[in-house]
């Protein structure tokens, strides 16, 4: 091993060069590139290789030839895309959809029965409003949740043909939600429907 400094002979083991007692530099093993087959984005494989015991032996040796370093780049991937799956919109707007159609049917079911416990269903005319809104609501709150299951599946066929992606649990959190709460959300309106008549006051 040869002193960058005095170029002086060294063992192969030694870390400090024995004459000047400078650090010796060590070159890095070789390494291997591969690159897969995918012209979109191509994903680069580094692998390093250690030296042979013969290669060792050699370094000293000024006769061998050169090599030739080559840098490669990796694409520069942004963290976070595990908690927010931006790579795959599918999934991340199926789970938007689980909670906005909760929230739907929440505000919808608050609103007809704070209405009702503060005004009254002295009219036809009520009732009748009450449930327009109460079925409206519920209907744009299951379909979020229809919409939910069917980009949670979406979104999981698209992340497995892109691992890079992710989204696995935003998309099977749509695919298991969806369906619960848009069962949830129907049995909510045939109950509210029921309440709403049965708070009418006949005239």
């Amino acid at each position: 091993m040869q002193c960058g400094v005095c170029k002086a002979e060294n063992s192969a083991e030694a870390v400090f060069c024995e004459k000047c007692g400078a650090r010796i530099a060590r070159k890095l093993p070789p390494v291997e590139v591969e690159v897969a087959d995918d012209d979109a984005k191509p994903e680069v494989r580094v692998q390093r290789r250690p030296a042979d015991p013969e290669e060792r032996g050699s370094r000293s040796d000024v006769n061998r030839p050169r090599r030739r370093r080559v840098v490669v780049e990796e694409e520069d991937r942004p963290s976070g895309g595990a908690i927010v799956p931006y790579r795959n919109p599918l999934a991340l707007f199926a789970y938007y959809c689980i909670f906005l159609g909760f929230i739907v049917g929440i505000g919808t079911t608050t609103a007809i029965a704070f209405y009702i416990t503060t005004k009254g269903l002295d009219k036809s005319a009520d009732i009748s409003f009450c449930k327009t809104v109460i079925t409206i609501g519920f209907i744009v709150g299951m379909i979020l949740e229809l919409g939910a299951l069917l980009l949670g599946i979406f979104g999981l066929l698209y992340v497995r043909g892109h691992p890079t992606a992710r989204g696995t649990g935003h998309a099977i959190m749509g695919i298991i939600l969806g369906p619960l709460l848009l069962i949830t959300q129907l049995a909510a309106l045939i109950f509210m429907v029921g309440w709403i008549d049965s708070q009418f006051h006949h005239p």
